[in-house]
């Protein structure tokens, strides 16, 4: 069985529909709601699991009763609990304003999921060769660490996806290019992108086109792969081979919370898989496709054979 580890955060989605956001300072109404367990990292390792895999979350949790349920729902639901750890304080939760569309908005209250020391992974990652992180998990006070563990890892042989998140431009610039450096494959969208080469780069300034376009030939130069996402228009694959656009596939758009996450989760099992680049981000895709038309950040399901 393939694994993988996932370096990020859990914690308890708090889901409330409503029919659009209202201007700020002016009222509106909650149509539904409803709590699941979310996080980047229960999201990649949910898809990771449905394609055949064994992901392995690294997170601590409190001992309070979120904390408890998550473990329950991991527990219930099969995944891996050997790198999630519960201690004294309190687990973090997200409120996600969810629009028809499918459009989501969130706010986060931060716990014990932004927490990390090296007791955590006692075994040291033993057998384990293929890792993703997450940028939301690279806000932790405990980076250096984190990262410190990650280059041990890249220079025993793991391969590493780095999946930069919305707060891409919160992470500490020295944190950043130690990420970077050690990735194989990240995962930016058209404005990550640019904070990835501002941190490479920084000059107090949004780099110029041309400025992320060096630093972006640089990365490929390295031997290094970036998978460039436009959500619902598809996106762009650059490598040393050269490059290639892909199309998101066309679905009913229920919820988009999570699409990202099942799409780095099918890269990252796709490339443990050995597969073609091509075929990679095909897998890639028809995760994320199934996420998006899922009531909420991820679910269990088993891909059609195509």
């Amino acid at each position: 069985m393939i694994e993988c580890v996932i370096f990020g955060g859990l914690l308890l989605d708090k889901y409330y529909e409503i029919e659009a956001l209202p201007e700020r300072g002016q009222d509106g109404f909650i149509t539904n709601e409803f709590d699941c367990v979310g996080g980047c990292s229960v999201n990649m390792a949910a898809t990771f699991n449905n394609l055949g895999g064994n992901a392995h979350i690294v997170s601590y949790i409190g001992s309070d009763a979120t904390g408890m349920a998550i473990l329950d729902y991991l527990q219930e639901n099969h995944f891996s609990t050997r790198y999630v750890v519960q201690k004294n304080g309190q687990t973090g939760y997200s409120m996600v304003f969810l629009e028809p569309n499918g459009e989501r908005t969130f706010l986060t209250k931060a716990g014990l999921e932004l927490d990390f020391t090296r007791e955590i992974i006692a075994d040291r990652l033993h057998g384990i060769q293929f890792a993703a992180v997450t940028g939301y998990f690279l806000l932790n006070p405990a980076a250096s660490v984190i990262l410190d563990v990650l280059e041990e890892f890249h220079a025993a042989g793991g391969t590493i996806l780095f999946d930069p998140s919305p707060m891409a431009h919160a992470i500490d610039a020295e944190i950043c290019r130690r990420i970077l450096h050690i990735s194989r494959i990240i995962t930016p969208n058209t404005s990550e992108i640019g904070w990835l080469a501002a941190s490479v780069n920084p000059t107090g300034n949004s780099p110029s086109e041309e400025a992320v376009q060096a630093w972006l030939d640089e990365f490929i130069d390295a031997g290094n792969t970036v998978v460039l996402k436009r959500g619902s228009q598809g996106g762009s694959v650059y490598d040393k081979s050269g490059a290639f656009d892909y199309e998101a596939q066309k679905v009913k758009t229920v919820d988009t919370t999570g699409a990202g996450d099942s799409f780095a989760a099918g890269l990252i099992y796709g490339i443990a898989e050995g597969r073609e680049l091509r075929e990679v981000i095909r897998l890639a895709v028809r995760c994320a496709a199934v996420t998006v038309g899922i009531n909420r950040p991820h679910g269990f399901w088993k891909l059609e054979e195509k």
